[in-house]
């Protein structure tokens, strides 16, 4: 998950205005449309907290409904020196769908280049298809190496026709590193390139473990029995991180050794292992990814890290998410009820909203302000400034 407040992830609203004033002074609120603009107070209220990422939080909330004060408060945390602010920030903004937002951003990697690395990474984790200039601008001959590999990671899950161009150019420039290459190919691979087919078999075989490591999440999209040969074999590495991608990339393509390993590791796994692999549930077919999620929450004891890791991966994946929801809402770690509560709002689950009600008068701040956020970002679009319900 994208490297936000120490606690949570939490992306922004979207702003679309709804009704005309006329209407809403003639005809009878809607119990969301209350609980959409006792949300926004509740934002507004914790915008005056002494606590900087509660202030944050709340600037995501009311960013989107066209507050320029939060926007302001944004900007401001951009350009602090402290790096976790400044991601906050960042990851806040880069997943608002406010023109306003957009543009400050772009402003702001403009003026530094520090912003536009954050920016990838926020990418690789939460993508949108309409940042495809800045990151063919982050494959640039002046970007570093870890820029590259976020922004590639990035377009391997919204890249287009232009975006494909520029890879191509970087996989072909004789001065791209190994590794850049390679997630140059598997973004490719995602087109159904032929070429880069072959190359991440190829891959499999490099000295460098960083390629390896690729190539066992790129062939998890092959299909045949070479891809099945390479991943076995690299399953069994010594190095974790090669081991764990192409288990998750076997299990992907239907074994079932591989899917009672992704099950051991993340209910009783060593906690980075656990971590790692509850992040690879979203790259599972979903129906996978819901079975083996179902079976975690009735029968492991989840350790927070992976716990909130799978809860993050569930915003991406395309299945009936109620039972978790039942867990996570339910559960006595805070850090758990407060990644559900993003997760409501990252799916935009409007039927699901109602759910949400309660924990706007939560004791901790922190879950206030995650209520407040998600319910905006399912309802926003019916927000009218200045009317109160």
């Amino acid at each position: 998950m994208p490297n936000l407040l120490p606690r949570f992830l939490f992306p922004v609203l979207t702003l679309t205005f709804g009704l005309p004033l006329a209407a809403l002074a003639t005809e009878p609120a809607e119990q969301s449309d209350q609980s959409l603009y006792r949300a926004v107070d509740v934002a507004r209220e914790m915008m005056n907290s002494q606590d900087i990422y509660d202030r944050i939080l709340a600037a995501g909330a009311l960013s989107d409904i066209g507050d320029a004060q939060a926007l302001v408060l944004l900007e401001r945390c951009i350009d602090v020196e402290d790096i976790v602010i400044r991601r906050s920030a960042i990851d806040t903004l880069i997943t608002a769908t406010h023109p306003n937002g957009v543009n400050l951003l772009l402003k702001s990697a403009a003026r530094n280049p520090e912003v536009l690395g954050l920016m990838a990474e926020s990418l690789a984790s939460v993508p949108r298809d309409d940042m495809g200039d800045l990151l063919v601008e982050a494959l640039g001959p002046d970007s570093t190496d870890f820029v590259k590999r976020h922004a590639l990671q990035a377009l391997v899950r919204s890249a287009g026709s232009a975006e494909d161009a520029a890879v191509r150019a970087l996989v072909a420039d004789t001065h791209t590193s190994a590794v850049i290459r390679a997630y140059g190919q598997y973004t490719l691979l995602i087109g159904g390139d032929a070429n880069a087919r072959s190359a991440m078999l190829s891959a499999a075989e490099e000295s460098s473990v960083d390629v390896r490591e690729v190539a066992a999440v790129a062939l998890g999209l092959v299909d045949s029995k070479e891809a099945k040969d390479k991943l076995a074999v690299l399953a069994k590495e010594t190095d974790q991180r090669v081991a764990l991608a192409a288990i998750a990339s076997k299990a992907a393509l239907g074994d079932d050794d591989a899917i009672s390993q992704i099950i051991q590791t993340i209910g009783y796994g060593k906690p980075m292992e656990a971590t790692v692999m509850a992040g690879a549930l979203k790259r599972l077919p979903p129906q996978m990814a819901a079975q083996i999620s179902e079976t975690l929450i009735h029968c492991c004891p989840l350790k927070n890290d992976a716990a909130t890791r799978l809860l993050e991966s569930w915003g991406w994946i395309a299945s009936d998410a109620s039972k978790i929801y039942d867990w996570g809402l339910g559960h006595q770690e805070a850090d758990i009820r407060m990644q559900t509560i993003w997760l409501i709002g990252q799916r935009k689950d409007e039927a699901a909203l109602a759910r949400l009600v309660p924990f706007l008068k939560d004791e901790d701040a922190g879950i206030r302000g995650m209520a407040a956020w998600s319910i905006v970002h399912i309802a926003g679009h019916r927000y009218v400034g200045g009317v109160q319900i």
